[in-house]
């Protein structure tokens, strides 16, 4: 359970997932923040290049493409539901988490992290209008502002 506690301007009621009262927006737009190469990969494509595309990347999450974007896999994808459960001869679309949950490029980065809290999520498709522009984690949003790290922290 949560604690009631003041977090700079989140207050948090204690229940089971926090309850956000009086969190300020930053004055940071997402698209000032995210990251804009997107790396995609096909769904049919096997869990080993999906990991080897992620490494030679540098990155922690690929779009997942049939004849359009539909889904995201990411290494925690990877790791739990094809390596920790010995399923390395999956496809990529075994693992996928879909549907996209996204955010507009001019939310506010406190925006950002309400969705991503409440929809329990480490990353969020970044759109201007309906093309996806980029993409924008957990880390990108507490990197720029710590602050936040109450708004999308998971309870353990």
């Amino acid at each position: 359970m949560f604690a009631a506690f003041l977090f700079e301007s989140a207050t948090f009621i204690n229940c089971a997932r926090p309850i956000l009262i009086g969190v300020m927006d930053t004055g940071i737009k997402v698209g000032e923040c995210m990251q804009s190469s997107l790396v995609k990969i096909k769904d049919s494509a096997s869990v080993f290049d999906a990991a080897r595309k992620m490494k030679d990347s540098n990155i922690g999450s690929l779009l997942v493409e049939d004849s359009k974007v539909y889904g995201i896999v990411t290494a925690d994808d990877i790791v739990f539901k094809a390596v920790a459960t010995r399923k390395m001869d999956s496809s990529v679309k075994d693992l996928l988490s879909k549907p996209l949950i996204s955010v507009s490029m001019d939310a506010d980065l406190a925006e950002a992290a309400r969705i991503m809290g409440e929809k329990d999520v480490k990353r969020l498709v970044v759109k201007s209008g309906q093309k996806i522009v980029g993409i924008v984690s957990q880390k990108d949003i507490i990197r720029i502002s710590p602050s936040l790290y109450g708004v999308i922290a998971k309870r353990e």
